[in-house]
């Protein structure tokens, strides 16, 4: 018997050449998804960028930028002379230092003008107290000494709550002022400010000395 040959075909299989296409629309697909997600992480990293430089400079603006008015006190007080009559012929004489404070919150300078702090007695005038321009620098406190004389020589003799302050010991003080001057932030930017002193006091005559001073 004759032996039949057998035929073999390759193992190989045939090329798919839509294979082949689908495999490059995918990659195609998934290169143009890829950079649609960077393109949207810049845009979202801009956004986020954007969002934080607003925020920043509302902060300047709300915090740096704001201006604000300096305070103006009396901080402390000391008697260096006192001379008080209850008798037919009412009157006092007090001398004393006083410390004032002119506070700056600001993150520019403050300079102030010239001004006067008035002393009363029963709202008559009764002292007062001559203030220098000067300035202040950002976020800090000029502490000054001044030193006054303070005489009933224009208040009523025949003040009935003169005589009866005389005679308790106690002598109510009160001090005024205003104080003006420009706030100057960044060498640009420049606000005028005023700011009052608006202080009172008690003279204990006995004790020669000041107390309950309060400043509003």
């Amino acid at each position: 018997m004759e032996e039949k040959e057998e035929e073999h075909q390759p193992n190989h299989p045939l090329t798919c050449t839509s294979c082949h296409a689908r495999k490059e629309k995918e990659a195609e697909s998934s290169e143009k998804i890829a950079k649609l997600k960077n393109r949207l992480l810049y845009y979202l990293f801009l956004v986020a960028l954007t969002a934080l430089e607003t925020g920043v400079i509302l902060l300047c603006a709300l915090t740096v930028l704001k201006s604000k008015t300096p305070t103006f006190r009396v901080r402390a007080v000391a008697v260096e002379a006192l001379r008080v009559s209850n008798t037919t012929n009412p009157f006092f004489s007090i001398a004393f230092k006083a410390e004032f404070n002119v506070r700056n919150k600001n993150f520019g300078h403050f300079s102030y003008e010239n001004t006067t702090v008035y002393f009363y007695f029963e709202d008559v005038k009764i002292g007062r107290a001559f203030i220098h321009k000067a300035l202040v620098n950002a976020r800090s406190t000029r502490k000054f000494y001044i030193r006054v004389k303070l005489t009933s020589s224009y208040v009523s003799k025949s003040s009935l709550l003169f005589i009866q302050d005389l005679k308790s010991g106690v002598l109510p003080i009160s001090m005024q002022s205003k104080l003006r001057g420009r706030v100057t932030l960044l060498k640009l930017l420049k606000n005028d400010r005023s700011t009052n002193l608006n202080c009172n006091m008690d003279v204990i005559i006995k004790k020669r000395q000041l107390k309950n001073l309060k400043c509003k």
